[in-house]
């Protein structure tokens, strides 16, 4: 096998490994977003119990007068003998709820803890390994003595 034979079979080896693990369609791309999908999967979760919990709060707010003194104790420091007034409010048709987004990446826990290299790192060792794997197969292959006399028998 010739040396430019030999480095172009590494060649293909080397993108058809790249292409199957590391490229935007590979295998670690596909893990990558499997788990970010379930960590915004997660989150969803616990944004949904929490917005459950949030509006039977607000539902118990508006009905019951003691539980709003209690609350109101409880974050404006008031005392025992203090009152509480309740004003109602119209209800607007303009007035609806939006959905609030976290206000940081931290928050939606997409923090900067890394447990494995990120994917472009793996992919510039793997492209760096293989051009020096390829010139070095060439380059060994070039510097060996020929093995067997090219001379045809006819």
């Amino acid at each position: 096998m010739t040396p430019t034979k030999a480095s172009l079979l590494v060649t293909y080896i080397c993108a058809g490994i790249y292409l199957g693990l590391l490229s935007e369609s590979g295998i670690a791309e596909r893990m990558r977003l499997e788990k970010e999908l379930q960590n915004l999967n997660a989150e969803v979760e616990r944004l949904v119990v929490e917005n459950q919990g949030l509006e039977e709060k607000e539902r118990r707010l508006k009905n019951d007068v003691y539980a709003l003194e209690q609350e109101a104790r409880k974050y404006y420091l008031l005392s025992e003998t203090a009152h509480v007034l309740k004003f109602e409010e119209m209800p607007s048709p303009l007035t609806q709820k939006t959905k609030a987004l976290p206000a940081s990446l931290h928050t939606a826990g997409l923090g900067g803890e890394w447990k494995e290299p990120p994917l472009f790192l793996l992919r510039f060792f793997f492209i760096s390994f293989s051009v020096f794997l390829i010139l070095g197969v060439y380059f060994k292959l070039k510097r060996l003595q020929p093995m067997s006399n090219h001379k045809r028998l006819n």
